[in-house]
């Protein structure tokens, strides 16, 4: 068995361990497996990298040229966005670029403070971005910097390459704050889609709607 295939069983291992755990609503388990899941999937990115650069040496072709072959052979026309040879991080950049030109077009205009995910409204709160890909069928992990915002949009890419955004002003955290996990300084949101719309996970909760709190970006004024 090949070093890839083996990082693949275990990566399904793992969303197994995901699904199961957030099914019944383990939500440390579900942190500590994300992790996990993380750090496989730069496993295999890195397996593939090292298999590109081996198969370019062999056939003698240069790299950068043996890279846009494998590109264009993996990307067949009607592929979902997110399964494109796009980084996650600049996948994330482009969702964010585009919420943040929505908002400037009605007139909310959020200045950078930090990072990449950490914006400021004129009136002084700080809003964090947060963006996920859906790696499971109806299901986006996302974190952002404990205490380090006001407001929170999360940003959730389906598999077709729709964005849906969920806007948590300040009050949400007032009253669901101290009871969403943590861990290493980030603040965990587990969002699942179900029937009723999109659900933020809340331990002791059957899931907050994501609109239950605003149905506008007003709060961002």
């Amino acid at each position: 068995m090949g070093t890839l295939t083996e990082l693949q069983n275990e990566k399904n291992k793992i969303l197994s361990a995901i699904s199961k755990a957030a099914g019944e609503g383990k939500a440390d388990t579900v942190l500590a497996e994300s992790e996990r899941l993380e750090k496989i999937e730069n496993l295999i990115s890195r397996q593939k990298q090292i298999r590109s650069e081996l198969d370019g040496l062999r056939s003698g072709t240069p790299q950068t040229a043996q890279l846009k072959i494998r590109r264009i052979a993996a990307t067949p026309v009607g592929e979902s966005r997110s399964a494109q040879m796009v980084s996650s991080r600049e996948l994330g950049e482009q969702i964010r670029s585009e919420f943040l030109r929505k908002r400037e077009a009605e007139g909310i205009h959020l200045q950078l403070i930090k990072g990449k995910t950490i914006f400021r409204t004129r009136s002084g709160k700080r809003v964090g971005l947060a963006v996920a890909t859906e790696r499971q069928p109806n299901r986006w992990f996302l974190g952002l910097p404990a205490g380090g915002f006001d407001h929170a949009v999360l940003l959730c890419q389906r598999e077709n390459g729709e964005v849906i955004d969920i806007p948590l002003p300040e009050k949400f955290f007032e009253k669901y704050g101290r009871e969403m996990s943590e861990s290493k300084g980030q603040l965990k949101f587990n969002v699942v889609n179900r029937g009723s719309g999109l659900l933020v996970q809340v331990p002791g909760t059957d899931g907050i709607n994501g609109k239950s709190f605003t149905s506008d970006y007003s709060f961002l004024s």
